[in-house]
C-alpha cells in the first residue's frame, strides 16, 4: 500500500491546489507540519495557472492500493 502526505493549499482566487509526498514519516506532528507548509507558502515557489499558493487549507494521509490484472 503506497501512503503520501498530502498538502492542501488555496490560491488567491481560490483554486485548490496540492502537493504530495510519497512515503512520509509516520505520525508527524501537526505543528510541524503547518510550520513547513508557511515556508512553502513565504518561498513563494509553488503556482498553479500563474496563481502562487496563498493559503493552508489542510493536510492529510492518503493511502493507495493498487491492484494489478492479467490482461
Amino acid at each position: 500500500m503506497a501512503k503520501a502526505l498530502q498538502l492542501q493549499f488555496k490560491t488567491p482566487f481560490g483554486t485548490p491546489c496540492s502537493l504530495n509526498i510519497d512515503a512520509p514519516k509516520e505520525d508527524l506532528a501537526p505543528e510541524i507540519i503547518y510550520e513547513v507548509m508557511n515556508m512553502i507558502l513565504d518561498s513563494k515557489v509553488f503556482a498553479i495557472q500563474g496563481e502562487e499558493y496563498s493559503e493552508i487549507v489542510g493536510a492529510r494521509y492518503v493511502e493507495r492500493t493498487v491492484t494489478e490484472l492479467q490482461v
